[in-house]
């Protein structure tokens, strides 16, 4: 604990000094978390102390936004900025809610309206894919899927098929 105290003051001694050294036209940073009027610095310590879990990528600006899908851009959505796949990605996770709740509703009818709850699970999979897809970019999801996933996309859209086209409660 004395350690980590010590490391905290050279630390502030750090930014204190790097603070004077840019002079009075600079901008100050905001105060550190906890209240304390210190100024927070450019964060170098704190990408120290993460280590392993650090979420700053290398290169990064001090204070810059970092967001978990902006290491490459999606080849699949050209364009797109991240407020708009974020924005996408919401709506896609909405509907997906509104397509499982309205199917709990068909589960106490679950033998009398087994393909309408299909085809509403179905749907909210497809829209909770959406969601992922966006976020991470479709490229990314498709580069590597395991034999788990294929799967599921198989009888996912097995289910719609014998829903929708051969209108099939029993292969439903």
């Amino acid at each position: 604990m004395a350690d980590l105290g010590r490391q905290l003051h050279e630390y502030l001694a750090q930014s204190k000094a790097a603070a004077a050294a840019t002079g009075p036209s600079a901008v100050p940073a905001p105060p550190a978390a906890g209240g304390s009027q210190e100024e927070a610095g450019d964060g170098g310590g704190l990408r120290a102390w993460l280590g392993a879990l650090n979420p700053f990528p290398p290169g990064s600006a001090p204070g810059a936004t970092v967001w978990p899908w902006t290491g490459e851009e999606d080849p699949w959505l050209p364009g797109l900025s991240r407020w708009q796949r974020l924005a996408g990605s919401g709506l896609c996770a909405l509907l997906a809610a509104l397509c499982f709740g309205l199917a709990a509703l068909c589960v106490p009818l679950l033998l009398l309206r087994a393909r309408k709850f299909a085809l509403l699970w179905s749907l909210g999979s497809l829209c909770a894919l959406g969601a992922a897809a966006l976020l991470r970019g479709p490229a990314r999801l498709l580069r590597e899927p395991g034999r788990g996933a294929l799967l599921y996309l198989g009888a996912l859209f097995g289910t719609l098929y014998a829903a929708l086209a051969l209108r099939s409660t029993a292969l439903t």
